[in-house]
């Protein structure tokens, strides 16, 4: 009994050590080193920037170099419209659109000098490549007339009951000839993703805040205002520009017509600082 004790227990052990040494724990692998583009030979590429804001949308390029394997230097060129956050515009039945109290529209063309830094390369994989980039440089901007100021007192004559005559509104096209040039700073911060393993073909999607900065300031919305419970009466803070009244038009109990002139006053301010939260598309080359 003792010995069939004994040879049981030896087949036991025996068996055991060859199950541990068939299904026993895999060596463990040595995780690959992250690639990138400054090893892999591409330190120069081009990309077409497609931008969206609560200015608009935004088009332009953006040149990449390559400065170490997870840094870059930043060239972007673009173009797009800039608004004052208080502006609302209203459709009517027929698509017709306006933008109460707007006085110009404005685009802008920012010239960003950045860099770019690539996070975490050994925990994320290659296809998915999480960056971070903060960029500055000059901004031109180019204003002009959204209506056309007959009387050229800064204030828009929207309603013929009223005003006896009606300032149309200019499309996008038209109003040039009473444009005006601006010169600022601007800048941009960035999160965002390079997409795919193949390093020579360039997608990527970014979301940051953009700026810009005039210090003169550019008239977006209508600097005078009709005060037309003061009519008759002397202007309290004309605008400075044209005149500082407007006609308003009554028709009395038989139907005569007459007017008088309500006094214009400052409304707005010329804008100095515009900011936007902003998501980019970049699609483009490496090589």
């Amino acid at each position: 009994m003792k010995k069939f004790i004994a040879v049981f227990l030896f087949a036991a052990l025996f068996l055991t050590n060859n199950a541990l040494a068939q299904f026993g724990e895999p060596e463990v692998r040595q995780v690959d080193a992250p690639k990138n583009l400054f090893d892999e030979g591409y330190k120069t590429g081009f990309g077409f920037n497609l931008a969206l804001s609560d200015f608009g949308f935004g088009a332009g390029g953006q040149f990449r170099f390559g400065l170490r394997p997870y840094t870059e230097a930043l060239i972007t060129l673009k173009i797009s419209g800039l608004k004052d956050p208080t502006e609302q515009t209203f459709t009517d039945f027929l698509g017709y659109r306006t933008t109460p109290d707007k006085y110009q529209r404005i685009i802008s063309v920012p010239l960003y000098f950045g860099i770019k830094q690539r996070f975490m390369p050994e925990k994320i994989a290659d296809n998915f490549r999480l960056f971070s980039s903060i960029s500055a440089g000059p901004t031109f901007a180019f204003s002009y007339s959204y209506f056309d100021d007959v009387n050229e007192n800064g204030f828009r004559e929207n309603d013929a009951r009223i005003y006896g005559f009606t300032e149309r509104t200019n499309d996008i096209f038209t109003g040039w000839g009473d444009s005006e040039t601006h010169w600022g700073m601007g800048g941009e911060f960035t999160i965002g993703i390079d997409f795919g393993d193949n390093f020579a073909n360039l997608s990527t999607v970014q979301f940051g805040y953009t700026m810009n900065y005039f210090p003169n300031g550019i008239q977006v919305l209508q600097p005078c205002k009709a005060d037309l419970n003061r009519i008759g009466e002397a202007p309290l803070n004309p605008c400075g520009v044209g005149g500082n009244y407007t006609e308003v038009f009554f028709q009395d109990q038989s139907g005569n017509i007459f007017s008088e002139q309500a006094p214009l006053e400052k409304a707005n301010d010329p804008r100095k600082y515009f900011g936007s939260a902003q998501i980019s598309f970049i699609f483009g080359w490496m090589w």
